[in-house]
């Protein structure tokens, strides 16, 4: 049997010798494409055909366990195993014995889109500049400071979101309504809103374009989805109401979303 002995591994390195698509076809992922995107049950938590989506471009995502990442975590995730295992069973696959150390160079985030003022005073761009989005408290979400960056969200040190992951919610248009805050543990309540805000409001309502649509349960995992190439995701932030459901019907109508699948 081969074997690999090496004190390090460069993990930018076997991501850029070795694609996300090789690995698909390494762990024998039975997937149906769908447009730029792989969708499948997970081998490992079931679900129907769209529970494992992976997007070649940016990486895969299990809505049974509501966590992504890049080809290493998916092969950690199918089989089961520790990144630095995963890293070395597709070393071992595809006969990567030289791994040089390199440093990956940071993808350039993009400016988070500028939203509109919804209450005299408060200003959403200066609020978001206050915020941390690679504060130490999120390491575990599994969302880069990129996206937090590209959503104006982060950790708030103070201030009525204190402690918590801060996000903007936007209109279906994508009018700025208010931050809120994410408890990023088991304080209480998990979402919690400044007085007087309308949650009926469908989070994440104003990125989506033509296509199928994903339903979850909590705008974390609507990020932790977005992170990992799955955009077309909303969550509920409210005990959904008939009216709500009639705000999804709409939305969908106008954006021409002929499905959508609740995890």
């Amino acid at each position: 049997m081969n074997t690999i002995s090496r004190k390090f591994i460069d993990f930018a390195d076997i991501k850029q010798r070795v694609s996300l698509h090789q690995c698909v076809t390494m762990l024998g992922l039975a997937m149906k494409q769908s447009g730029g995107q792989f969708r499948s049950a997970c081998p490992v938590h079931g679900g129907g055909e769209r529970t494992l989506v992976v997007t070649p471009s940016k990486g895969f995502y299990c809505f049974g366990e509501k966590k992504g990442g890049d080809q290493i975590a998916l092969v950690a995730h199918v089989r089961q195993l520790s990144n630095r295992d995963a890293a070395e069973a597709i070393c071992l696959h595809f006969g990567l014995d030289v791994l040089p150390e390199q440093k990956e160079q940071p993808a350039k985030a993009e400016r988070p889109p500028a939203p509109a003022q919804a209450q005299k005073g408060f200003d959403p761009e200066a609020y978001a500049r206050r915020l941390d989005p690679a504060h130490e408290k999120l390491a575990d979400l599994g969302i880069s400071s990129e996206t937090f960056k590209l959503f104006g969200a982060g950790f708030s040190n103070g201030g009525v979101n204190r402690g918590r992951l801060a996000i903007p919610l936007h209109d279906r248009q994508g009018g700025f309504v208010c931050y809120f805050g994410r408890a990023l543990g088991s304080e209480s309540p998990t979402l919690a809103f400044p007085n007087g805000t309308d949650t009926t409001h469908i989070f994440n309502a104003h990125r989506i374009k033509e296509g199928e649509l994903y339903l979850v349960r909590d705008p974390l995992a609507a990020l932790q989805a977005y992170e990992s190439g799955v955009e077309n995701v909303v969550a509920f932030l409210a005990p959904v109401t008939a009216g709500m459901l009639e705000q999804l019907a709409s939305l969908m109508d106008e954006r021409r979303c002929e499905t959508v699948e609740l995890y």
